[in-house]
């Protein structure tokens, strides 16, 4: 399973289903500061952050990002948080 999550809202309540399993979690880039990405990662997570900042309310740039995930988790269940 993966967690893509765009803002901190989402992030949260993804940290909470990824917790105890075995789901990466994506992060829109600004969410967390490298210290707390390297927290999280420490605690067993496995964390991608996003190299840039995509606009959670530009459609094309999610499923823009949404490819690159899938290209490297390909066949797997991916939960995206969107934002209307």
């Amino acid at each position: 399973m993966v967690l893509f999550a765009l803002t901190k809202n989402g992030f949260v309540e993804m940290l909470d289903l990824a917790r105890g399993g075995k789901a990466a979690i994506w992060i829109n880039r600004g969410l967390m500061d490298e210290s707390a990405i390297q927290r999280l990662r420490a605690e067993g997570f496995d964390l991608t952050d996003f190299v840039h900042w995509i606009d959670p309310l530009d459609e094309s740039a999610v499923d823009e990002a949404v490819e690159t995930v899938k290209e490297h988790h390909p066949g797997q269940v991916l939960y995206i948080e969107r934002v209307k």
